[in-house]
């Protein structure tokens, strides 16, 4: 039961000598998005950030200053995901889990190798999921990046009820310097609202391919995806949907560049 609304703004105002205002004002607003919310209670919002394990990362602020989607040309941007080791990854991944990705195609009516060549750029098919921690990025972004500040308060508000109705602990998830976590690279927020429970098994898990596949799927369609619509040319449906995955006219170029080669393998392999 949610503590009224009064006590808990106090029990932030006391522990602002051990937090800092800085972090107080991050803590105030993560209560705020989540108070009408069953979870997290107000004290665990606070145990976390007085966790030692919450700190500032210097690494996720390089990493930001250095985006391969903002300081290279698309030809050296293109390079870093279009080569043969990725290509033949989505040939292998693609046969390896057919049915299920033929069985998502079908049911929400989107092109199949879109699916693949997503999940090959954000996580190598799986890969490469674990860089930073997560609600470390967010709050490195909440503290130093006064332009993300407002975003990643409320990402760290979402991750917080992911991990509470969950029972994860918040410092154990893993994922990339902008906050995104498993398979399928979701940040909180898209995870909580856009991901689904495709296996039926009670639970949206980032970790499994069924619902990570089905979730992507979802994701796309609820972006604008048309149904059975295979014209990625630039700035079509389809392509503006892909675009909404990582807000960069690259990041759909490669997903497309990349999904016509891998279609292109699997076609020359059967």
């Amino acid at each position: 039961m949610k503590i009224n609304l009064i006590v808990i703004l106090s029990i932030i105002f006391y522990t602002t000598t051990l937090l800092g205002s800085g972090k107080e004002q991050v803590v105030k607003k993560v209560v705020s998005y989540t108070k009408e919310q069953k979870a997290p209670s107000t004290e665990y919002i606070l145990n976390t950030f007085e966790d030692k394990r919450l700190k500032v990362d210097e690494g996720v602020i390089a990493r930001f200053n250095n985006k391969p989607e903002k300081i290279k040309t698309y030809e050296q941007y293109k390079k870093i995901f279009f080569n043969k080791q990725r290509i033949n990854g989505g040939v292998s991944f693609y046969k390896k889990n057919k049915t299920l990705i033929a069985k998502v195609a079908r049911e929400f009516e989107i092109d199949p190798i879109v699916l693949v060549a997503i999940v090959g750029v954000e996580t190598n098919y799986g890969s490469k999921v674990s860089e930073f921690s997560v609600i470390n990025s967010l709050y490195t972004q909440a503290m130093k990046m006064p332009k993300r500040s407002s975003w990643a308060t409320r990402e760290i508000a979402e991750l917080l009820i992911f991990c509470s109705e969950n029972d994860i602990d918040p410092f154990s998830l893993e994922g990339s310097y902008a906050g995104a976590f498993g398979f399928g690279q979701f940040i909180p927020s898209s995870f909580n609202n856009l991901s689904i429970d495709y296996n039926n098994d009670g639970k949206k898990d980032p970790f499994n391919w069924e619902d990570v596949i089905g979730s992507v799927a979802f994701y796309l369609v609820e972006n604008g995806y048309p149904k059975n619509d295979y014209n990625f040319t630039y700035k079509s449906k389809a392509w503006r949907a892909i675009r909404t995955y990582n807000r960069s006219d690259k990041y759909a170029n490669i997903i497309i560049d990349l999904r016509n080669e891998i279609a292109k393998n699997i076609f020359l392999s059967d």
